[in-house]
This record gives C-alpha cells, structure tokens and sequence, in this order.
C-alpha cells in the first residue's frame, strides 16, 4: 500500500512539473579566461545527476539544454587534463558546477569556471594557498615557498596539537617550554617567536595582551579540534598579511559541511595522565545551500612531567555558510577556546664558580637547575574568535569580498606563596584585550592570466593589564589603545600557458594612538606628547618560471615586512611599592625587515621525486629592544638592534608506490643580532651574538606507509646544539648555556574497520609511541617528556 501510495504522488508531482512548462539553459565553460572545447555538462536535479541531461561544449566552449522542466537544477562541468605538468602537481582533471532555477518558459545563461581536482576525484578546493586576504592562488602558480599540512597527514600521525603538526617544516623551530599547555613558539627561519603570523581561516590571530603583540600565548591552546588543513608560507609575507608576517605565515584552514550528515567521535588515553575526547558533527544540503559544522574538544593531562603539571583545554567552534543566491556566499564562524596550566618555577643556575665571560656546555645538576614544581601557579587562557564574510560574483570578472572579525583574549596568573625560592608571594595578574578587524576588498580578473586585488582595512585594537595581592597595596590596571587603516593591492600574472608567474603587492598602514588610562591619576606617561606612529610601508615581488619538458621550477621571492608595536611596548608598567614603574615608549616605529629567497624545485622518475632547495636571507631594522634606561629613569623599549638571518633549506618527497610517502628535509641557520647595548650580553659575547633558541643544523623525516587499511608512521627531529639564558636567583644576572639538540622520534600505527551494513561508517583504533628512543633534552632548560605512549578509537560516519 505505501509503495502505490509513493508511485501515486511521484506521478502527481511528474505532472505538475510537466504542466507547468518548460526552459532553456545556455552557457560557456572557461578555464583560466579561455573557452574549453569537449568539456562535458551534466544537469542533474535536486543535485541528482543519475537521470539528468548530458552534452558537450563547442568550439567556442558554449552548450544548450532544450526543454528543461520548472524547477531546480546543478550544473556541473567537467574536463579530462592531458598537460603532463599539471598532473604532475597531483591535478586529474577540470571540474566545476553551480545551481540554477529554471522558469516557465524561461532562457538562462550561465558561465562556469573549471578549477583544477586531484586524482582521488575529490574538488580540491583548498589544494589552494591563500596569497593575499582577499585572493587565492593555485599551489603550481605559487612563486614562494609554500608548505601545506592535510587533514590525512594529521590523522596519520594522531597530531592534536598545532605545534605537533609544525614541527617538521622546514625551517620552522617549534619549542615547548614543558609539556603539554606550556608555552610554545614558532621561530620562523632564524627569527623571533614574534615573526611569524597565525591566521584562521585567513583572518589574522594575535593577542592583544602579549607583551610583542602576536600569537605565542595562545600557540599551545590551538588544539586540532576541526581543521582541514594548515597552510604555511616561508618567508615575509606583511604586505599579504599585515603585521607580524616576517618571516613566515601559519595559516588554519577549517573544513565547509559537504551535502549529508556526517559526523566523528574519537578519544585518546595514555602517559603522563592524559585524556582526549574529540566530536565533529556536519550537515549540508544536497545543492550547497546550506551547511553548518561543530567541534568540540576536550584534553587534559592530570599528572604530567612531574606528576603535578596539571593542564587542561577545552576547544569549541562552529561554522556556517548559506548560498542565498548562486553567487553569493555567506559564512559564520565561531571560536573558543578555554585552558588552565600550572606552572613551574623556570631554571636557574647551579654553582659559584659560573664562569662570566664564556658560554656554558649545560649539564643537569652540574651547573643548572631545570624547573622546579610550584604547586599553587596557575594560569588561566581564554580567548573568543568570532567572524562574518560576505562574498558576491558580479560576475565571473569581478568578485566583492568582505569580512569583520571579533577578538577578545584574557590570561590570568595566579601565584602563592608555596614552592622553591626565597622571592614567594601572593600577587595575581592579568593580560588581555580585544581587536575588531573589518575588511572589504575586491578581485578584477579581465582576462584569465591577470588577477588584480584592492582592499581597505580598518583594526581598532585595546591593551588591558591589572594586578593585585591580598592587602591590595600594590593592586593596579592599565589600559590602551590604538587603531590603523590599510589600504593595500596585489597583481597576479601569468605568461606562456602559465608557466611564468609574476606577483607583486604594496600595503600601506597608517597608525592612531589614543591616551592611556592608569588606575592612579598621576600615572605615567601623563605628560608624555603622544603622536601618530610613522606609517608602515610594504612592498612584495616573486616570480616563478616551469620547464615542463625537464620538470624544473625557478623561483624568487622579495618583500619587506613589519611589526606593529605592541600595547604594552609602547605604555607597559608595572607597579610597585606604591609607584607605577613605565616600561613603554609611546615613540616606538614599527619593525621592518626585508626579505630575500631563491630556489628550485625539481621533479624526477615520473614525478614520483620531489627534491627543492631554497636560500633565505632577512634583515631586520629597528628591531624594539628592551634597555636598562630611559628618560623616565625606569627600562623602556628602544628600536636599536638590527637582526640577521640567513640559510637554506632543503627537502626531498619521494613516493615510490601509491602506499608509501617518505619526506626529508634539512635546513642550516645563521641567526645574530648586532650593535646590543645590553652590558651582560656585551660582555659574554661581543657586540654580536647568536639568536637564542636556533640551532646551526635541522633535520626531519616522516614517513608514512599504508598496506591495505593498516598504516605506519615514523616522524623524526633531530638539531645540533643551540644557545639560551638561565638567569641566577643568586646574583640576578643572566648567564649564557649551550644545549645540546633534540633527537625526537615518534611512532604511530593504526588500522581502520569498516562497518558492515553502515555504509561508509568505519572505526579507527590508533596509537602512537613518542620519543621511541627515550632521549633527554632541554628547552631553555626546562624538561621535556621522555618516552610516553597513548591509543585511541575514532568511529566516523
């Protein structure tokens, strides 16, 4: 009965629609600007291509559908690449597709833009980096150094933190100053924590409450809850990417819901105390009108290194996108994320025979004290993310983008009086702030080998910081702000069926300071004439050239980058006694650097060999150094020193089966920083002296093997010795320890079981053994976990 009562109302409906008359749909098929010939067309209803309509493009890329019945349909494109070369960079073929409504009677024309897919069939839609926040660029157009992170590489090696997917980049030093929650950094090429740029989604993500203003607070809290992938550029991209951007940017890709429901739940167990709970659920709709994705994560270590480094982290996101109209988009976003550590008392020095003038070879126990158990400091991170774009297609030319972005951040540290030392006491305090970020821009594309971008951004930025103790004596709170316009272009061109790419891109930034606020009225600063900060002026240029008969790219890359001052550099204090105690210097000009890099990129045994190899230079002027004194008679921040860095990198991917991936690299660093004026530096080293934290040599592996639905994967660290500062409870002076370098390996092993009778429903159990040889080392002198081993269960559907 119910199946004559189905087949009763799909006659019914088959004649309302045929009642209700019939259309016409027309269009033309591009790629790149220009006409596709024999690129098949598909029109499927309700997205259902199983009985739909077929044909091909003309000589003039142009196709027509004839008597389309009323209603709503998807379009999709699709063409067979035979360009050796663009197979080589893992594309398969052109596909593209929109929705369309058709009329009663009604003539609808329609231009379909192909984008490159990767073999497996999938649209590789991220396959693309993101070279300016308002264009993307296909990965074999791009002149620069770029690396990319997928979704499978995480999986494979069960990452659930940023800093454990970064750390094999070439290039990249990723350090942890303890374990799991503590503090983590990125130097990027021999530079700063503060040189390297973090984005999600493209927008940037910085802490207004730092005390340089970027990132690293909040580095060790990115936990991998939904993310599809991480985009990484080498190298000085502010004229991209504002500030920051100097010597490479870090960009979190999130995944849009595909049509369907789908959803995962894992968790993980092992060392150290840990436990790891991890949920995604998504939902789009059949013709991707609609989609909305959700993240929830949950990792704790109840024990760590020294069975009392608790930590916790809570990370929760969304995403939503509607397609109101076949050309616009419309995307949500929202992050949180909530994290509590307990630290330790940091290392100090052992002896009193420290020999003043020289560098010390570090021996636990010898000479230095790694950190030390302080059970009662905590320290509270918080921070919220919301954003909203809009993107509308005039047309396939000419394309409007916009976005706002919410920042709000917060770190509160509490200290009592139990633990190591004879300095104890009870003193809270707090950073944080907020940043508002708009952004509108729009991309002109007059012929398929020219992209032209321009866009205005306005940032209003806000600094807080407070402190208190039990009789309120030395209570304080500090707050500031200053906002910037930024206006900004970029060009993308290519030549000769794109095998020459040329990029070039300027950014200029204008700053406002507004008056400080300070819990005493007769605070610093009050006197002090503010001014507008000089303008920061940028300028970026790359060019690539491939051979495809030898499958060898040329690339090279120049541009400057800059830092904005932070808050606390330009009016930091401290407070006490009863006294505020400035830090800042509301004068301070913005950091600028440029930027150099060259390199080759060559493909071997039919492309199953990828080898690169690339120089690096940065120079850094003005850089905003800390000095004993200032006019206030108290230490400030100057633009003083100037930073150099230089190396090359090199790396090797070699995938001689289907099932196999090997990735090597190996990069050499040489990092130092001229004309200090800091006496205890000046003394140990000379007027120049090696960047803390950047070994000479790096070197990485991660292999990944797969037999059938079992996989393997090995991920290999190892760095030669690098410098860093202990400073003496004692005499209060720092002195200068050589470490020796890590040697990290780790292992991970796994096997999916798909479910009968659940469709594409599978279980994954997974384990992973770190630091299989048990090596010892230190970050800055403080420990690192030894040997330490986890498993876990994924079930996705």
């Amino acid at each position: 009965m119910r199946v004559l009562i189905l087949l009763v109302l799909i006659a019914a409906s088959e004649g309302a629609v045929l009642a209700q008359g019939s259309g016409t749909l027309s269009g033309r098929v591009r790629h790149d600007g220009k006409p596709v010939q024999g690129a098949t067309v598909s029109l499927g209803k309700n997205g259902n291509f199983a009985h739909g309509h077929q044909t091909q493009t003309d000589s003039r890329g142009e196709f027509t559908f004839s008597n389309i019945e009323v209603g709503s349909y998807t379009v999709k494109a699709f063409f067979n690449l035979s360009d050796r070369w663009l197979q080589r960079l893992g594309k398969a073929y052109l596909e593209a597709q929109l929705v369309v409504s058709i009329g009663e009677s009604s003539t609808q024309s329609v231009e379909l833009e192909l984008e490159a897919t990767d073999i497996s069939g999938e649209i590789r839609i991220r396959e693309t980096v993101v070279v300016s926040a308002a264009q993307t660029q296909p990965l074999e157009q791009v002149s620069k150094t770029v690396n990319t992170i997928t979704g499978q590489e995480m999986r494979d090696r069960a990452d659930f933190t940023l800093v454990d997917s970064l750390r094999t980049i070439p290039g990249f030093r990723i350090q942890q100053l303890g374990g799991f929650g503590r503090t983590a950094s990125i130097k990027s090429r021999g530079l700063r924590n503060q040189d390297t740029a973090v984005l999600i989604d493209g927008i940037r993500f910085r802490d207004p409450g730092s005390i340089t203003g970027d990132a690293t607070p909040f580095l060790s809290d990115l936990t991998l809850t939904s993310v599809s992938r991480v985009e990484v550029l080498r190298g000085a991209g502010s004229s991209l990417y504002g500030t920051n951007a100097v010597g490479g940017t870090v960009d979190i890709q999130t995944p849009a819901a595909v049509s369907g429901l789908h959803g995962q739940v894992s968790a993980a167990a092992g060392g150290l105390g840990l436990g790891r709970f991890r949920a995604n659920l998504s939902y789009g709709t059949d013709e991707n009108k609609f989609g909305i994705t959700g993240g929830f994560s949950r990792t704790a270590y109840t024990k760590g290194l020294d069975g009392q480094d608790n930590a916790g982290n809570t990370n929760l996101q969304t995403r939503i996108d509607y397609n109101p109209l076949s050309r616009t988009n419309i995307s949500g976003r929202i992050f949180l994320s909530d994290a509590d550590v307990r630290l330790n008392v940091g290392p100090d020095t052992l002896g009193s025979d420290l020999p003043p003038s020289t560098v010390i070879d570090a021996h636990e126990g010898v000479n230095f004290i790694p950190d030390r158990n302080d059970p009662d400091s905590i320290q509270n991170s918080r921070f919220f993310v919301g954003q909203f774009s809009v993107k509308h297609a005039f047309s396939s030319k000419f394309v409007l983008n916009g976005y706002h972005q919410g920042l709000v951040t917060k770190r509160r540290n509490v200290d009592g009086l139990l633990g190591p030392g004879d300095f104890q006491s009870e003193f809270t305090s707090s950073f944080g702030g907020t940043i508002q970020t708009s952004n509108v821009h729009a991309t002109w594309t007059p012929t398929g080998s020219n992209t032209f971008t321009g866009g205005y951004e306005f940032e209003s930025e806000h600094f807080r910081n407070e402190g208190s103790t039990p009789n309120a004596t030395d209570n304080f709170w500090t707050r500031a702000g200053q906002r910037s316009n930024t206006l900004y272009a970029q060009h993308l061109a290519s030549f000769f069926d794109g095998r020459l790419q040329l990029a070039g891109g300027g950014r200029v930034q204008f700053f406002s300071l507004g008056r400080p606020e300070f819990s005493e009225t007769d605070g610093p600063y009050t006197n002090f004439p503010l001014s507008d900060p000089p303008t920061a002026y940028t300028f970026d240029g790359s060019a690539s050239y491939f051979i495809p008969r030898t499958g060898t790219k040329f690339r090279v890359h120049l541009g400057n980058g800059y830092r904005v001052p932070s808050l606390y550099e330009r009016f930091g204090t401290f407070f006490f006694f009863g006294s505020f105690f400035p830090q800042g210097n509301p004068g301070l000009e913005p950091e600028r650097s440029l930027g150099i890099d060259a390199g080759v990129e060559q493909y071997f045994a039919d492309d199953k060999v990828k080898a690169s190899a690339t120089y690096f230079y940065t120079r850094i002027k003005d850089e905003i150094t800390y000095l004993p004194t200032d006019d206030f008679g108290a230490p400030a921040y100057y633009n003083f020193d100037r930073h150099f860095s230089r190396g090359f990198e090199t790396s090797i991917e070699i995938k001689p089966t289907n099932t196999t991936n090997v990735f090597a690299s190996y990069t050499f660093t040489n990092s130092d920083v001229r004309n200090f004026s800091r006496p205890t530096i000046t003394t140990l080293l000379g007027t120049d002296t090696k960047v803390f934290g950047i070994p000479d040599h790096q070197f990485t592996v991660v292999a990944t093997q797969r037999i059938d639905r079992f996989w393997v994967s090995l991920d290999l660290l190892a760095t030669s010795s690098y410098l860093a500062p202990i400073f003496s409870s004692e005499t209060f002076a720092r002195y200068i320890y050589r470490f020796g370098g890590n040697r990290r390996v780790d292992l991970t092993a796994g096997y999916t079981f798909p479910l009968k009778n659940k469709g594409s429903s599978t279980v994954r159990v997974f384990g992973t053994i770190e630091n299989v040889f048990d090596h010892q080392y230190f970050e800055y002198g403080f420990r690192t976990a030894g040997r330490n081993a986890r498993v876990g269960l994924s079930f996705g559907f």
